[in-house]
């Protein structure tokens, strides 16, 4: 990433923009207003506490009106950028912050999590009615997912004395409803043949008033097998690859900006999109506590409008700026020479002095 253009490789801009173009409004859920006030006082309220609360209570014009805030929100946590310099290696980096809705590493650790071995790994897959509404599945599926892993967890505890090793993730359809994949583990047990499986699942699979959420066939069972690495792969599949994408805004020159209704859903509700059981969750923090306590020699500078790193490296490309803002999170970082580095954070240098020895004072008289 040391070169300007790698933000977007060795593609044209043209034909980025041609990609880009489609990316949003390509979903069926697809919603296009003009860009919504970044300086919203409502905007320091969201996700405090009791929000939540707060925003389940509100009419349906009233919710409306904060779903199309979302856009402010997501791109305001894009304005500053994180400045980290590496003094051996003389080369600094401008960081996306790491928040839930930006940055495609984020779910990157999830490669590395310590799935149990032993035992049989099925697929299970659970859809909706969609004559639930948008807005109600968004609203519940947390809670449906939470009682359904609960019957099940309490099913193998009591007959059979096993916990239940298992990871979740709801993915969105691309009619902006979700659906949701477990992936679990469970010892081999004669009497559970693939169709008592199914039918107990379609049992668990109920609303608060235990009315079926889908139909039968809406609840698909898939073996996979022993290999843990095979399971994990389906992970990455449904969790790694392109989940961050389910938080994107797109920008247009006029003044609108385009986001998918579901994703504001999300945003709002304050949706989990993964968990995992105990055991796993347990192995993992320990693989973290292993990573934390290396040293990569990055070290915090400063801060950084985006807007400065957008005019300095790649407005001179002919890059637009929607372009530009809209696959920043692709590439969690960019990678410069450090003797940018009072380009990028010039108020640091009036007591830091230069970060790699003479070329400091050349740069601050062509200033």
């Amino acid at each position: 990433m040391g070169s300007r253009a790698c933000l977007f490789g060795k593609i044209s801009s043209k034909m980025w923009y041609t990609v880009f173009m489609g990316c949003v409004l390509g979903f069926k859920d697809a919603v296009v207003i003009p860009f919504p006030n970044p300086d919203d006082p409502r905007l320091s309220r969201v996700h405090k506490k009791g929000f939540v609360e707060m925003v389940r209570s509100l009419s349906g014009e009233e919710l409306r009106e904060w779903l199309n805030l979302y856009p402010a929100w997501y791109v305001k946590g894009l304005r500053q950028l994180i400045v980290l310099h590496n003094p051996e290696e003389k080369k600094v980096r401008v960081v996306v912050p790491k928040r839930r809705s930006h940055r495609a590493d984020y779910y990157a650790w999830i490669k590395h999590v310590p799935l149990p071995e032993g035992g049989y790994w099925y697929l299970l897959t659970l859809t909706l009615y969609r004559s639930i509404g948008l807005e109600a599945a968004w609203r519940s599926i947390n809670r449906w997912v939470s009682r359904f892993l609960n019957r099940f967890k309490t099913y193998l505890r009591v007959k059979y004395r096993v916990e239940a090793s298992y990871i979740w993730v709801v993915e969105v359809h691309k009619d902006g409803f979700p659906h949701v994949h477990v992936l679990y583990r469970m010892p081999y047990v004669k009497e559970l043949d693939w169709r008592r499986l199914l039918s107990m699942f379609q049992s668990y699979w109920v609303d608060d008033d235990d009315n079926p959420l889908c139909a039968p066939n809406g609840v698909d069972l898939k073996y996979i097998g022993r290999d843990v690495k095979r399971v994990r792969d389906y992970v990455l599949k449904y969790l790694v690859k392109d989940h961050h994408k389910v938080w994107r805004v797109q920008l247009f020159s006029d003044g609108r900006v385009a986001f998918r209704l579901s994703t504001a859903l999300i945003w709002l509700f304050r949706v989990r999109l993964f968990g995992m059981s105990q055991d796993i969750r347990g192995g993992l923090r320990d693989k973290e506590k292993e990573k934390s306590s290396g040293s990569s020699g990055w070290v915090w500078y400063g801060m950084v409008p985006s807007s400065r790193v957008y005019r300095l490296f790649y407005a001179p490309l002919g890059i637009a700026w929607e372009l530009w803002v809209y696959h920043l999170p692709d590439k969690c970082y960019m990678e410069f020479a450090d003797h940018h580095l009072p380009e990028l954070v010039p108020s640091a240098f009036s007591s830091r002095g230069s970060p790699s020895g003479d070329v400091y004072d050349d740069l601050v008289e062509n200033f």
